[in-house]
């Protein structure tokens, strides 16, 4: 087969993505330019646009994750109508359940839901569990970002592992920003979405630690990601510990002002409770900054050897971690090597590639 016609579920991606959007902005205009005989049909909000692919755009925007959620179940396959495709791929653990859909290949990212369903909203992980159980048995193929999730996969929903692609995700050639810092004191940085299963209470707690044994001498903290659930708690927490004044929520960021934050922070802080794969942590090896990360799953995987693993669970344990960012200057420096070796070979053009055989296998079975 020497073209493909590939029609993607898109709709979560927009020009501020994080995460999943993320992930389906940087491989399908990766795959666009890769792979210029095949045609990408993408189905996206209206005024959303992936340079070369063909849109298609529902009637209303979604704007929410339950409107687009009603729309891939009940609506999307009338939108699929206009065109005709080889393989269709569902880069957001999801298809539509309801009858049949051929060909389909579906992204796995993480089990998070099963894993730690306290981490949701109780009606959000009821849904998202069924959705991704009935999603995984009717799948052609699915792709997942690490062996950790694979293994989920294989021991919680009971997949053949014949049937899942480990394929790990890009990370975008960056240089380190030599300018100005971008605030005039050190800073430990947090990035991700402000939810429970970023673990950003203990990291706060954590912090608090280090704050009051060190005082004016540790650095501050600061954390860029937009709200997403539960996350009032977390809002709350640097008064809680006694450390409102030195901590910073950024929002949403844009990825040059995100450059200078992962530049020149002191570590980038990753305690995370869970998951698939862990982009932070390649962003901050790519401009050598140092890592603190949890000692499970995706990011153990990825962070062995180059991460001060930390248990998350435990304050202490990430306080730890943090401290020896600043006490043990020859061991930071070896892990900021080593990191570097490390994301040599994590690039979208792999990622492209290795998702084509995907589809190929898909299409011609």
């Amino acid at each position: 087969m020497s073209a493909l016609r590939i029609a993607v579920d898109a709709l979560i991606y927009s020009q501020q993505s994080a995460g999943i959007g993320h992930y389906v902005g940087e491989l399908f205009s990766t795959y666009i330019k890769q792979f210029a005989n095949d045609q990408v049909f993408a189905v996206a909000n209206p005024g959303v646009t992936i340079e070369g692919a063909v849109m298609l755009h529902p009637a209303v925007t979604l704007s929410s994750s339950r409107s687009r959620l009603s729309y891939e179940q009940t609506m999307l396959r009338r939108l699929l109508k206009q065109t005709q495709y080889d393989v269709i791929h569902f880069p957001d653990y999801q298809l539509p359940i309801f009858g049949t859909m051929p060909r389909a290949v579906i992204t796995v990212h993480d089990l998070t839901a099963f894993r730690v369903p306290e981490t949701f909203p109780a009606r959000m992980g009821q849904v998202k569990r069924y959705l991704m159980a009935r999603s995984v048995r009717q799948a052609s193929h699915i792709v997942v970002p690490s062996h950790a999730t694979r293994d989920d996969l294989v021991d919680i929903l009971h997949v053949d592992p014949s049937r899942v692609t480990v394929i790990y995700h890009g990370v975008a050639k960056k240089i380190r920003d030599l300018g100005p810092a971008p605030r005039p004191r050190p800073y430990f940085l947090a990035v991700g979405t402000l939810e429970p299963r970023k673990n950003l209470v203990r990291l706060i707690h954590a912090y608090s630690l280090l704050k009051h044994e060190r005082r004016e001498a540790c650095p501050d903290l600061v954390i860029a990601g937009k709200p997403g659930w539960l996350f009032e708690p977390i809002y709350q927490a640097p008064q809680r510990f006694q450390v409102k004044n030195s901590v910073e929520f950024l929002n949403y960021v844009d990825e040059a002002r995100l450059l200078k934050l992962y530049s020149h922070a002191t570590a980038l802080c990753y305690p995370s409770l869970y998951e698939g794969f862990g982009l932070p942590m390649f962003e901050a090896m790519m401009v050598e900054t140092p890592v603190v990360a949890s000692n499970r799953g995706s990011l153990k995987e990825i962070g062995q050897d180059v991460a001060f693993e930390v248990d998350p669970l435990d304050p202490r344990s990430i306080a730890q971690g943090m401290a020896m960012v600043l006490d043990d200057a020859q061991a930071t420096q070896e892990r900021v090597r080593r990191g570097l070796d490390r994301i040599q070979g994590f690039t979208w053009e792999a990622a492209a590639q290795a998702t084509r055989e995907v589809y190929l296998r898909v299409a011609q079975n």
